[in-house]
């Protein structure tokens, strides 16, 4: 029996044709629609989400695996694939709807998760690539009640730099941001032979452990991303340069060389060379300078 089933015969029989826009790219290998699956660890006392179900595929396999899977795809014309999956199974629901204009909490976890009697969610997808971290994002910045995993499916090079490390040339804002709220590593890469039509680029499949405390602490959230984000849109630029370009943070030249020598640092060195919890110190000094 062949590992792949034939999705050009699914898409004719439903007269559905791949949107480019909306970055659909079906995978059709089961061996790895399979190890996604298995990268989630699902069991039947705990729901998924899923975002961007397609062919409904792997939703297939989720309902399986996991007591309550909820479904949520932005193409009307899908419908007619995923509803009757959705019926025959009895475990799945689908959400037409776009996932970043939903609030998750409310609108999955409290209106269809825990009447259905499950508190540990997780999620499961092959997002579209245009708008990974958009969505990998929400799901975490939304302290989404009783998220324990995210498993994604996402480009190559995005999965680089949701889990790397300092130093090297994939590590920004997003590894400092992901590294804040979850524990991250790529599990396997996937070729564009398993996705038809083909991307034009490697893919591959990153697992995101949600923290249950943060890994550090911080005088005020949303400004430490700010020194986070300022530190890396200037990359060639000195964290100092940086920082003091960005006048939103408050703070001058001068005032990032004296806390970069507290911190025993040297002036001249670039964001990519600071740990996360080393940001979360300069972010800190810098608040209370500036809240002086």
């Amino acid at each position: 029996m062949s590992n792949y089933y034939n999705t050009g015969d699914i898409l004719r029989a439903y007269d559905i044709k791949p949107t480019k826009s909306l970055g659909q790219n079906f995978l059709n290998d089961l061996n790895v629609v399979r190890n996604i699956v298995d990268c989630g660890e699902l069991s039947k006392d705990e729901a998924v989400i899923e975002v961007g179900p397609g062919l409904g595929v792997m939703t297939s396999m989720l309902s399986e695996e996991a007591g309550l899977v909820v479904a949520v795809e932005i193409d009307q014309h899908l419908m007619p694939v995923l509803e009757p999956l959705a019926l025959s199974r009895g475990n799945i629901k689908i959400i037409n709807k776009d996932i970043l204009s939903l609030d998750i909490n409310h609108d999955i976890i409290e209106s269809i998760i825990k009447p259905a009697g499950f508190t540990k969610v997780k999620v499961v997808a092959n997002l579209p690539y245009y708008i990974t971290t958009p969505i990998a994002m929400k799901f975490l910045e939304e302290n989404v009640s009783g998220l324990e995993k995210l498993v994604f499916m996402v480009q190559k090079e995005v999965a680089d730099r949701m889990t790397a490390g300092p130093g090297g040339k994939e590590y920004g804002a997003l590894s400092v941001a992901v590294g804040y709220f979850a524990e991250g590593k790529t599990e396997f890469k996937v070729p564009p032979s398993c996705f038809s039509p083909r991307p034009a680029v490697d893919s591959a499949v990153v697992s995101l452990n949600v923290r249950k405390e943060p890994p550090f602490e911080l005088s005020d959230k949303d400004f430490f991303f700010k020194v986070v984000k300022a530190a890396f849109g200037q990359r060639r630029k000195t964290l100092a340069n940086a920082i003091s370009n960005a006048n939103y943070l408050g703070a001058s030249r001068e005032d990032v060389y004296a806390i970069l020598e507290k911190m025993g640092k040297d002036s001249l060195i670039r964001g990519e060379t600071l740990k996360p919890e080393e940001f979360a110190v300069l972010a800190n000094l810098l608040f209370e300078n500036k809240n002086k």
